[in-house]
């Protein structure tokens, strides 16, 4: 492994950090053998609660929660690392998709079911609906409805409308023992390829014959161990994914994964986590690409210091590439905490990232109907940065990080200059990433909640565009505030800003400057009664119909107004 890091290029930046605002969903929340991602920390509690919480992403409908029983900051440190291409694409429930999840009273027990809808301009229509069933301490199942629609969009009226509809269902079992959980659900999403002269449109022209449909199903589930003070505790997943579109394109994706920890005594612990991903695509002509991952490691730790040590072993494959190609990346991290308040933490890794159709078309709905897939690999990835929190009302992160990568990915125009295809950048040199990122969460009196993120990435060796990382933003900013008012009323002033926008001309292949986005966005929940609250939201108040991806303008200034109602 070659890392080459150029002294102006390791820059400490003052950044903010927080995590853990979000409470997860489910058995995540409170479950005795809880194993997480990053550092696979287990915490052990003494009971499980299976009921899932109601997120804020569903966005304008977001029920009041019970301000009356406190809203507690919950201070859950991880390793944010480069996970797959999307993480440089920003991706919030403004600019972005939005994601569906279960949804459910944060009354307690006795409102389980959740009804919302909401009417807005732009033709905007939003139902969301959650059904428990027979919930009960050791047992949940619940189903999942979501419609979220605009009968028109920015350009050419019904031309530019879009479409998103969802079920999915649920169910949740503890044993005693384990810990057994599973989902299966069908999303389908409806836009157009509208990124074209709005002149088109005029003398009422129409694109309809230019539609573009996902349909993807899914299954996953999961069982771990639910016992307490364990010596062995894991977690073993497993999903199946099947993406189509009306252009006869198919790809599906069989991912497992099991997450294992052996506690050999108070201070030392072995960590074994292996992953699969195998996968068929059909897009003109059928391939098969797989990806395989092993990353056995220990750590040690006492009061003051934590050293994790291992390696990441992982094999590709693909069918037309005629590639099968095996890596090893050292897996070190070193975390010391000089008060009981503060962390300081420096690592070094590297990983492959399985990149797929079902993942960039989540991020851009305008892909081309043959897509360059191949998977990203971080050839190197060393970080350092400061955590803490004052336990309190105040957390933070800052983190900078140097990586190189060989093929990674960026949107660029397809054939027609309206869909987009896949180019990789980094070859025989490397792209080299300097990233700062951060973030801060701060609360007072349970009335105010306040965070800020901060991402930034420049960008190095990008061998087309002059150098330009098309379709990846220099800068991404966001500030989402949270104010609640006599234990009735929240306010949610919100800010967007994404800068360093590049696209890319179909024809000249020369990169153009796109302008910066500032997305203002306010939103104002009443709670009438414990059962019934109303809702209106405001976004794009600035009225920009800016660009996210190129030609494509979003909605100018648009807002709804909703109910909903719990029992």
């Amino acid at each position: 492994m070659k890392i080459e890091m150029n002294a102006k290029s390791i820059i400490l930046c003052s950044l903010f950090g927080i995590f853990g605002v979000q409470t997860q969903v489910g058995a995540q929340d409170k479950k005795e053998g809880n194993i997480q991602n990053d550092d696979i920390i287990l915490e052990k509690e003494r009971k499980i609660v299976l009921q899932p919480q109601i997120s804020r992403n569903f966005e304008p409908l977001s029920e009041i929660e019970n301000t009356q029983k406190g809203r507690k900051m919950k201070y859950e440190f991880f390793d944010r690392r480069w996970e797959t291409a999307n993480k440089t694409i920003l991706t919030t429930s403004v600019i972005g998709p939005r994601t569906g999840d279960e949804l459910v009273s944060s009354f307690g027990p006795k409102f389980m079911n959740l009804v919302k809808i909401g009417a807005g301009n732009f033709g905007h229509t939003t139902l969301n609906g959650h059904f428990g069933f027979n919930p009960k301490e050791t047992q949940f199942h619940g189903l999942y409805i979501n419609h979220d629609a605009n009968r028109r969009g920015p350009i050419g009226g019904g031309n530019s409308g879009r479409n998103e509809n969802e079920a999915k269902a649920y169910s949740k079992t503890f044993t005693g023992n384990y810990l057994l959980d599973g989902q299966i659900s069908f999303r389908r999403i409806g836009n157009h390829y509208y990124g074209r002269d709005e002149r088109i449109f005029d003398g009422g022209g129409t694109i309809r014959d230019f539609d573009i449909n996902y349909n993807k199903f899914n299954y996953s589930g999961s069982i771990s161990n639910a016992k307490k003070d364990a010596k062995f505790d894991y977690i073993a997943s497993s999903g199946l994914t099947y993406l189509s579109t009306n252009y006869n394109t198919r790809e599906w994706i069989w991912d497992s994964q099991i997450q294992s920890i052996l506690h050999v005594n108070d201070n030392l612990s072995a960590y074994l986590v292996g992953e699969m991903n195998m996968s068929e695509n059909t897009f003109g002509q059928t391939n098969r690409r797989e990806l395989y991952r092993i990353k056995p490691s220990f750590l040690y730790k006492n009061n003051r210091i934590s050293v994790t040590a291992g390696i990441n072993l992982a094999n590709e494959k693909d069918k037309l590439l005629g590639l099968n190609k095996t890596r090893l990346f050292p897996i070190v991290k070193l975390d010391v905490k000089p008060t009981d308040f503060i962390h300081v933490f420096v690592g070094l890794g590297g990983e492959t990232y399985f990149n797929s159709l079902n993942q960039f078309a989540a991020e851009n709905n305008w892909m081309a109907q043959q897509v360059n897939l191949r998977n990203t690999v971080q050839t190197s990835n060393i970080y350092g940065g400061i955590k803490g929190s004052n336990e309190r009302n105040l957390d933070f992160e800052m983190k900078v990080s140097y990586s190189e990568f060989s093929d990674l990915a960026f949107y660029v125009p397809a054939s027609d200059s309206t869909r987009f295809d896949i180019k990789y950048a980094g070859g025989d040199k490397k792209v080299q990433v300097l990233n700062l990122s951060g973030q801060i969460n701060y609360q007072t009196f349970d009335k105010v909640l306040s965070i800020l993120k901060y991402d930034y990435n420049q960008y190095t060796n990008i061998d087309f565009a002059e150098g330009n990382a098309v379709s990846k933003p220099l800068l991404s900013l966001s500030f989402t505030n949270s104010i609640t008012f006599k234990d009735r009323i929240i306010v949610s002033p919100d800010l967007f800003y994404v800068g360093g926008l590049y696209g890319l001309q179909a024809k000249t292949g020369k990169s153009i400057k796109m302008d910066d986005i500032i997305d203002l966005n306010l939103k104002v929940n009443y709670l009438i009664t414990k059962k019934f609250n109303a809702s209106v939201s405001a976004n794009n108040l600035l009225g920009k119909e800016y660009q996210r991806y190129l030609n494509y303008a979003t909605q100018g200034l648009n807002y709804t107004v909703g109910v909903a109602y719990s029992f």
